[in-house]
């Protein structure tokens, strides 16, 4: 629907092109000039398009931007298909020319571009129509964009330019160094605060409490437990009850597609018997995470008639490869349950905490626990485990900031420098300030 609607500024990019068929191949796109600015948002219909512009670019690359590869590199899911771009997340050997990685470099750094380029033209626009509520919220729309965008990006390789203003020209501006990861966070903090104060029903389906849930999310991250309660309060409420329904239908914010307008998820995903390419399949760690009579194992993984295990969280396997329509999820209240259990739990109130977490135990069909000083880390974060499966890099994050990645990686072959990605190799030509990540398999 949003690639119809808007094509997109023409972006200033230096990037790696793939496709379903070649991911592993570099070619670098030449540069061109964008589209000037004060020509594209002129009126309250050219920043409509704009805006839509943001969530386009958020679909871009869905499958390798928010799935394939954080799971590959946890013990979320096995590479098993043939691109050794992909195979390099799996063996923990990411090389700076892999082209899957390059292309999901980009893809975030337009998304960065669509939302700097609004949020520079947009308060200067002079449009009766364009009220102050509407304007608002595309500059909010903008900012979430943009702050996913940079949350995905400081996840995956730790410091990487922070880049507010649009890319226009084709000169030293290209030349823009690390930020630390610090910086970054304190942007997508900034941002995504705007959005929380500034969204409204005109979004496209961005919510306050999906800006909210994203907050929660970088507040756990970096520790500061209270904070991530306090946001995840506001996300989904002090009272908030799980219903009974389907466990993916307490969405907060979810990227939308349609068959004309679609990703390659459920094609990635699904076997051969249902036309799949099956380059991606749950770890045998997590079809054994599951409880016996957890209600989600069914609604989560299969099994074909050879004995292998697929996912079926994408699951419209009808379509063809770019044609499928399932939802991708990037912000569910489930998510926020789970952190107010754990920031309760750290602040002692266990009794509260276990209230949460079976929450969510509960809408599965399992019975309720009792949280611990001693036990209540390892049993959250098995719940996460389970719950937010195949839908991101959950896991991978999880272990990382309770720092036991080593541990759960490490047989596997992960090691300390495996907490940061290499920068694209080709960034690294063409931006002469640019200094390759200092762990990278170069």
């Amino acid at each position: 629907m949003f690639k119809q609607l808007y094509r997109g500024l023409a972006l200033l990019a230096f990037a790696t092109a793939f496709t379903a068929c070649d991911s592993y191949g570099l070619e670098a796109i030449t540069p061109i000039d964008s589209v000037p600015l004060e020509l594209a948002i002129t009126n309250a219909q050219g920043a409509a398009a704009a805006r839509t512009g943001v969530y386009n670019g958020l679909q871009a690359g869905s499958f390798d931007g928010y799935l394939s590869l954080p799971l590959y590199y946890s013990d979320d899911c096995d590479w098993t298909g043939t691109f050794p771009t992909r195979a390099q997340f799996d063996n923990y050997n990411v090389l700076p020319s892999n082209g899957t990685m390059g292309g999901v470099w980009s893809n975030f750094y337009s998304v960065i571009n669509a939302a700097n380029n609004l949020l520079s033209i947009l308060p200067t626009v002079e449009d009766p129509s364009l009220d102050e509520a509407t304007r608002n919220n595309y500059l909010a729309e903008a900012r979430f964009g943009r702050a996913i965008a940079y949350f995905q990006l400081v996840q995956g390789w730790g410091e990487i330019p922070l880049i507010l203003t649009p890319t226009v020209g084709v000169g030293e501006e290209l030349n823009v160094p690390k930020s630390a990861a610090a910086d970054v966070y304190a942007q997508i903090i900034e941002d995504a605060t705007f959005a929380a104060s500034n969204l409204n029903d005109l979004s496209l389906g961005m919510s306050v409490g999906a800006a909210n849930a994203l907050l929660a999310r970088v507040a756990l991250i970096q520790g500061r437990f209270p904070d991530a309660n306090t946001f995840a309060t506001a996300a989904i409420g002090s009272d908030y009850e799980l219903t009974s329904e389907a466990f993916l239908a307490d969405e907060l914010f979810y990227l939308e597609f349609s068959s004309t307008d679609g990703n390659s998820n459920a094609f990635f995903f699904g076997p051969s018997s249902l036309n799949g390419r099956y380059s991606i399949a749950p770890s045998a760690a997590l079809v054994a995470a599951f409880e016996d009579g957890d209600l989600r194992k069914d609604l989560s993984i299969a099994t074909d008639d050879t004995g292998a295990n697929y996912g079926i969280k994408y699951d419209n396997f009808s379509g063809g490869s770019g044609s499928q329509d399932d939802p991708l999820y990037l912000f569910r209240a489930a998510e926020m349950v789970l952190v107010m259990a754990e920031t309760e739990a750290r602040a002692g109130n266990f009794g509260e905490a276990s209230r949460w977490i079976n929450q969510v135990r509960s809408r599965a069909g399992l019975g309720d626990l009792t949280l611990t000083a001693d036990n209540f880390l390892d049993l959250i974060l098995q719940e996460r485990y389970v719950e937010l499966a195949m839908e991101g890099g959950h896991r991978l994050w999880d272990l990382r900031r309770t720092g036991r990645a080593l541990d759960v990686f490490g047989p596997a072959g992960y090691e300390a420098c495996d907490d940061v990605w290499p920068l694209p190799q080709n960034n690294i030509d063409t931006n002469t300030a640019l200094v390759q990540n200092s762990c990278c398999n170069c």
